[in-house]
Parts: C-alpha cells; structure tokens; sequence
C-alpha cells in the first residue's frame, strides 16, 4: 500500500498540527524550514527545536520523522558535510534524505562532478550521524547518472531511495511527466524502497503506484493559490487563503490514496503491471568511474 508522508512546515506555526489527527505514521519536515534563506545558517526555528530537545519533542509526535535536505541550488552550496550533521543531531530526526544535487539536463560532466561530491559526504554523515538513517536521494540528468548514484550508495549502505519527481510535474509538461514515470520506474529497480518526492498531482496517482511512498505539500500550495480539493479534482474558493483549508486538502489527498488503493484491486493479483523498463547499456560510464575514485 502507497503511504502519504505529508510536509510539514516548520517556520508556520498555523500549520504545525494540520496534519495531526488524520493517521500518519511518518512526516517529513525540511531543513531548509530552520535555516536563513540568504547564509543557510540556523534560524530562529532551529534554536526553538534545539530548546525542546529534537523535532519530535517540538512537534509532539512519536511516528517517524524524515528530514529532507532537498532545497534550493544557492542553499545546497553554502552547506557541507559538517553544517549538514550539526544540524541533523540537533533535530534528530528519524532519517534523512541524503544531500541534494544541482543536475541538469545536457549537463554530463557537471551532474557527474555534483554526484561525487553527494556519495562523498554521504559516506562522511554516516559516520557522523549515528543516530538518524540515510535515505538515498538519487539524483542525475540521464539513466547512466541515476544508476551509477544508486551503485554508489549501495555500495555504503544504503538501499532505501528517494526522487524528486516535484519538477517534472511543475510546468504540467507530459513529456516532463512521462520523463518522471520513466526514471522513478527505472530506479525502483534497484530500490528495498522507492520514495516519490513532491508527488501532489491527484489525477496521477494511480499511475505512480508502484512507489512506496508520496511526500507532498500540495495541500499548503494549493490552498495558499485559492484552490481546494474535492476527489481529485480542485476548484477556486472564495474569502482568501485559510489554514482550514490546508487541512481540508490535505483531508482529501488521504482519502483519494484510499481510493487508489481499492482502484488497484481491480487489476489481476491486486498489482499495477506497469510497462518494464530496458536495463541500463554500458553501465560502466564515465561517471562511475569519476566517482569510484572520489569514494
């Protein structure tokens, strides 16, 4: 069964206890939430978790906690391996999703150059965050980059990823889309468990089904842009922006997984049997080899 991992939003407090009360076991909070938009040092928020004595103490909440480290391109070159786990022993959380990558498409040398410098400081938080689990966020701009990532973190330890398909929804692009069915089918391969990231779009849920997990924060955007969701679809709501209707959204999003789940019995043995994907050619690429050497 898919589960919903809901964002929550830890420099709001109006939305810090939207999700509560609606059966989660996991929620994902984002470093970038408890850090300056412009130094990526601590903000106030952080020191706030720090007083309370983790983020599960700051939210109340004993299921599982992931802390994402996906963000913004400026943010993730102002922060290393040494920012990354002060701030990671200091919420505690559960896990967290290894760091995050600028890779692009076209951009061969430097999506190799940034993968490296991911796997070399994933190996590093390892060591210095014994307390909280690494989920590999696979990055890359074709297959043979996505493969070599995954090889590598497999090769310290970690079977367990995540994707980012958020910006391949974005535009509402169908190539862009296909593009993100495509990639997350290809690494969920080779995954224990397969994670989709910034996976909010109702109308496609079926047909992502094969993931584990969706992490969203639909419920928050949509509703902060004046939309709100009935089923699946959404529709424009009068009197302005209103954190009721985030918990609204994030309501329905709840029950259109349950849906989803009944909609997949339908389908011989309970299971979606999607397309199979071409095994990755020559996998032995220039990529890999420039990150075996960094490793």
């Amino acid at each position: 069964m898919v589960k919903l991992y809901p964002v929550v939003k830890l420099n709001e407090p109006s939305l810090l206890a939207v999700w509560k009360g609606q059966g989660f076991d996991s929620i994902v909070v984002r470093l970038q939430d408890v850090i300056s938009a412009r130094t990526a040092k601590p903000n106030n928020v952080f020191y706030k978790i720090k007083e309370c004595g983790g983020v599960h103490n700051f939210l109340e909440f004993n299921g599982k906690i992931i802390l994402s480290l996906v963000m913004k391109d400026e943010l993730i070159r102002k922060l290393d391996e040494n920012s990354y786990s002060e701030m990671i022993n200091t919420l505690n959380p559960d896990y967290y999703t290894t760091p995050d990558a600028e890779t692009y498409d076209q951009e061969f040398y430097l999506s190799a150059k940034e993968v490296k410098r991911c796997v070399v400081e994933t190996a590093k938080l390892i060591k210095l965050c014994p307390n909280s689990k690494p989920i590999g966020h696979v990055k890359g701009s074709c297959k043979k980059h996505l493969y070599s990532h995954m090889q590598l973190l497999k090769s310290i330890g970690i079977s367990d990823f995540v994707f980012h398909v958020g910006d391949f929804f974005r535009n509402g692009s169908p190539n862009m889309i296909s593009k993100a069915k495509d990639y997350s089918l290809f690494i969920k391969k080779y995954a224990d468990s397969l994670i989709l990231y910034g996976m909010g779009c109702q109308k496609k849920l079926l047909e992502f089904s094969f993931a584990d997990a969706y992490v969203t924060f639909n419920h928050f955007v949509k509703a902060v842009n004046g939309r709100k969701y009935s089923g699946s679809c959404e529709y424009n709501y009068a009197g302005g922006y209103k954190p009721e209707i985030v918990k609204d959204n994030l309501s329905e999003m709840v029950n259109n997984i349950r849906k989803m789940e009944f909609q997949k019995k339908l389908f011989e043995g309970g299971v979606c049997k999607w397309a199979e994907e071409s095994e990755v050619q020559d996998q032995n690429t220039p990529v890999q080899e420039a990150i075996t050497e960094a490793v």
